[in-house]
This record gives C-alpha cells, sequence and structure tokens, in this order.
C-alpha cells in the first residue's frame, strides 16, 4: 500500500491528538520495552498537555522483562473486545506492519483516525489515516521526544525515564549501530529534566531467577553453530524447561549473538500453528533483507518473520535460512 496520501507531520500529529476525545495506544504483539515505554510516555503527555486519558493496550501478554517498567500496571494486556476503550483515535507504534498488532488490526475501521508512528522500515499500513515514519531514529521513544520537542518543558521525571528507558533498551545502552549523535543529544534531554535512576537499572540491568539459569543452560545446550561460516541458531519452544519464554528474563537472541563464533544468529520459536524467527547480528551485512525474502522485517541487525507450519517443516525453514545468511555473508 502506497503511503503517499497519508504521510503525515509532527504537527498533524499534535493537532489530531488535541482533538480526539478517546484516545487508545497499542503496539506490536510480544511487547518489548521500547513499546510499552513510548506508549505509556505518550499516554502521559496527552495528559500533560491536553488534559486528556490515553490508554495502552496490547493484544499480548506482558514479558516479564517489563515488569519494572513504570506504571506497567496501567497497560490492559491481552486486550478484548469487552475492555477494549472507546474507539475514537488508535495510535500504533513500533510494529513495522499494522498486522503485528493483533486482532486490532482488523478493526482500524471502526476507528475516526488510526496514527502510524515508527522507527521499522514498515511494510503494511492498511487502515492508517495519518504515517509518520522514522528509520533515522534508534527507537520509537526517541521518535516520541522529537515529535514533542517543543513541549519538553511540559515532561516530568516519569515521562523521562519511561522514554529513557525504552531509548537505552533498544540501542543496547547507546553502543548498536542505531544510536545517532540525535539520540545522544535526546537522552541528555531527558536526563537533565530527571531521569529516576533505579527505576532505570531496575528495567535496564538482567536479575535473574533459577528458572531463567536453567533456561539459559538448556539455550546453550541446544545451540548449533557452524564454525567456519559463523552462523549460529537454536530451535525452541513456547516454553523452556517448563517455564514459559514470556515469564523468563533471558533472551535466546541476545544470548546467542553473544557468543564468539556467531556473526549472526536466529531463532526459531515453534508455536502452534506457526514459526517465530528472530534474527540477530554483529556484522555488516543488512539481515533484513533475509527477512524481508520471507514476508518480515525489522531492522538491518535484528529482524524477524513469521510463517506457517503449512508451508514449511522446521528443517526446511532452518535450511532455506542458512542457505540465504550464506549467501549474504558471502555477498
Amino acid at each position: 500500500m502506497s503511503t503517499d496520501n497519508i504521510n503525515t507531520t509532527k504537527k498533524n500529529i499534535i493537532e489530531r491528538l488535541s482533538k480526539a476525545q478517546n484516545i487508545t495506544i497499542t503496539g506490536h504483539r510480544n511487547p518489548d520495552c521500547d513499546c510499552i515505554c513510548s506508549g505509556l510516555a505518550l499516554s502521559l503527555i496527552i495528559k500533560n498537555l491536553f488534559n486528556k486519558e490515553a490508554i495502552v493496550v496490547n493484544t499480548d501478554k506482558m514479558q516479564r522483562d517489563l515488569h519494572n517498567v513504570l506504571f506497567v500496571d496501567r497497560v490492559i494486556f491481552e486486550v478484548n473486545e469487552n475492555n477494549i476503550p472507546k474507539k475514537d483515535v488508535l495510535v500504533i507504534l513500533d510494529s513495522g506492519d499494522i498486522d503485528r498488532i493483533g486482532w486490532i488490526s482488523d478493526i482500524t475501521d471502526k476507528y475516526n483516525g488510526v496514527i502510524f508512528i515508527d522507527h521499522h522500515k514498515v511494510r503494511n499500513v492498511k487502515g492508517v489515516t495519518m504515517f509518520y515514519d522514522d528509520t533515522s531514529a534508534g527507537a520509537t521513544c526517541e521518535i516520541i521526544v522529537d515529535i514533542f520537542q517543543d513541549y519538553l518543558d511540559k515532561f516530568d521525571s516519569y515521562i523521562a525515564t519511561l522514554l529513557y528507558c525504552g531509548i537505552c533498551t533498544d540501542t543496547g545502552s547507546f553502543i548498536f549501530s542505531n544510536t545517532t549523535e540525535r539520540t545522544l543529544l535526546y537522552g541528555s534531554k531527558l536526563m537533565k529534566i530527571g531521569i529516576i535512576q533505579e527505576n532505570l537499572g531496575n528495567v535496564v540491568r538482567k536479575r535473574y531467577t533459577r528458572n531463567d539459569v536453567a533456561a539459559l543452560m538448556e539455550i546453550y545446550k541446544r545451540m548449533v553453530i557452524d564454525y567456519d561460516r559463523k552462523i549460529g541458531y537454536i530451535c525452541l519452544e513456547d516454553t523452556i524447561c517448563g517455564t514459559s519464554i514470556k515469564e523468563l528474563g533471558v533472551s535466546a537472541s541476545d544470548t546467542l549473538i553473544q557468543m564468539e563464533d556467531v556473526l549472526i544468529g536466529f531463532i526459531i520459536h515453534e508455536g502452534e500453528d506457526n514459526f517465530r524467527v528472530s534474527i540477530r547480528s554483529r556484522c555488516s551485512k543488512d539481515i533484513r533483507d533475509v527477512a524481508e525474502s520471507f514476508g518480515g522485517g525489522g531492522h538491518p541487525k535484528a529482524s524477524g518473520f513469521s510463517v506457517s507450519k503449512k508451508d514449511y517443516t522446521k528443517e526446511r525453514l532452518v535450511e532455506e535460512i542458512n542457505n540465504k545468511l550464506i549467501a549474504l555473508l558471502a555477498s
């Protein structure tokens, strides 16, 4: 779908939000810190600027690494038709593809306005009325700062902490390649407003339970590494050692790519009907091309996609991903 007729400006976004009667904010399924923090921060900004209530919802469960995020208890997780707010303006954040937000993507026509804000290379914006994409941003939280940079005097320490947490986690504490001069500048501005350091530490630093340690041991056992080509992968189910992945504080993707002998790693999560694949890289090759070849997308060093079990066996999927990564490294 062409976005030419729905591309909007920061000013237009602010004006539309100021006129909205009811605002619902959502993001992608399997939400990460940037997704939830940008939504919560935006809801607080809307409250401070326009004295309006904006409700943050998500169609998925809450991940364990979000438990310490400020005001995360205000998010309606696993939202359904019975508890979704009144349908006026819908804001979609950090999703890359509108289908990633779950069942809400099927009812966008029920809203008077649908605003899509993202820092990914966006593929699908069906039903969207206002589209704002900034792929130069290190995080969606960075875009929120940019949109409202003329209103920083309305930010408080809660807004600053949420936005800083999202930027910090999506840029790997400002060391990933998506970190720019603007990223650091906005981080500095947020720090000047006032960051709640204790909360920042509890969100950004990993705290492992016994279940996490058991899962890490299983992840290491399942790693398959091609030491010549520096490609590694892991196949996982929705649970590890009897614990749901969503309840674990460890990341298989991060663990794999931290291996010295892995330049590109991919994780295949086997669900009931599909395979969800996460690809990570620490080399100069753009792995987004591989994800896009399977209908997915993301960033040059962090991308993903999903495929149906009707179309792939696990063995065939591993082979096809491997072959495409080998070709990418050889290019």
